[in-house]
């Protein structure tokens, strides 16, 4: 079965040719309108990026191996195995066609670093593979805040897997495009540091933390909210003001209700279809009126109400909030025991 032929050094190169044109395009992305700033490069940047950090994957796997045939076949997508009759009333599995001129994926690059023992994070590639398939269905000017949280994820990605698996220095290898991730890596994680800070006098309810985390600007995609210095200086506070407290978002100034969102990300956590056989993981609390009532853990996350009554008295089934009125007892209980006072 004749293979493409690889140039693993052609891997490298294209990789590195596309991280520096990822960067230029996010430089160019995030410039004002006046200064030749592009909104749409935001989307060509992401392309570029993920696409240069695939390259770079796939160099590694080629360079695992000695003979460049081998490392074709570790590249390139093999032909389709189909089975076919052994003529001895058998089955035997064979190879149909030659190998494809197209390259491995995501799943596949990773079957093969596990293969050769090559480490990587998978979880934060596979968070920035959804994150561009995501970026391709936006307008590209609601997703300069995303692409910016994309290119500081990146970097230590990029430093680490340069370093150790490549053994080279990434200042060296990436060139001009290395001082600018840089840069925006550490503005990003220190503006990041700074939000999470101003919250901790906003009044967040404690078991929200999680999803006040998970909030990004609805207008831009970014990670970079501040509790609305106006909120702060009045008194008011998330907890008991959700219903006008505000975020602002530091890459472009947009600012909303911070608790809706907060809501809504915990509401989307728990998302189900009913055409499934699903049922919903939060509801409306009895007490605040939130919804935040999550039903597996039988209590609020805003108000941190309980059930006065976890589960029935008579056979222990678990109850809901719809059942805390019938005194610790279960529907079909209840209903027994609502007969039974009638009979009397």
């Amino acid at each position: 079965m004749a293979m493409p032929a690889l140039d693993a050094e052609k891997l490298k190169e294209n990789a590195l040719t596309s991280i520096r044109l990822g960067i230029e395009d996010f430089q160019r992305s995030r410039l004002p309108l006046e200064q030749s700033g592009d909104p749409a490069r935001a989307l060509s940047a992401i392309r570029n990026l993920f696409a240069g950090v695939l390259l770079l994957f796939k160099y590694k796997i080629a360079t695992s191996v000695d003979d460049p045939d081998d490392a074709a076949t570790l590249i390139f997508n093999p032909p389709e195995v189909l089975p076919q009759a052994d003529g001895n009333g058998g089955v035997a599995w064979n190879p149909v066609g030659k190998f494809k001129r197209t390259t491995i994926d995501v799943a596949t690059i990773k079957k093969r670093f596990e293969g050769f023992d090559i480490d990587m994070d998978w979880t934060t590639i596979e968070k920035l593979q959804e994150c561009r398939n995501h970026l391709e269905h936006l307008h590209p000017a609601n997703t300069l805040g995303e692409v910016a949280d994309f290119v500081a994820e990146l970097f230590p990605i990029l430093r680490g897997f340069i370093q150790t698996q490549m053994n080279e220095q990434p200042a060296e290898l990436l060139g001009a495009a290395w001082p600018i991730m840089l840069e925006h890596h550490t503005f990003l994680m220190d503006t990041r540091a700074e939000c999470i800070t101003a919250w901790d006098d906003a009044g967040v309810p404690d078991l929200m933390q999680p999803w006040l985390e998970e909030c990004q600007c609805e207008e831009c995609g970014s990670s970079l909210l501040r509790p609305h210095a106006e909120d702060i200086e009045e008194g008011m506070g998330v907890e008991r003001y959700d219903e006008k407290f505000r975020y602002v978002c530091v890459a472009c100034g947009y600012s909303d209700l911070i608790g809706p969102l907060m809501i809504k990300n915990l509401e989307d956590a728990y998302d189900y279809d009913p055409r499934d056989g699903g049922e919903p993981g939060v509801e409306t609390c009895n007490e605040c009126q939130r919804d935040t009532f999550v039903i597996g853990e039988q209590h609020c996350l805003w108000c941190r109400a309980e059930l006065d009554y976890p589960e029935c008295t008579v056979c222990e089934e678990p109850l809901r909030q719809e059942d805390q009125f019938n005194g610790g007892l279960c529907g079909y209980h209840n209903h027994v025991y609502e007969k039974m006072m009638r009979d009397d």
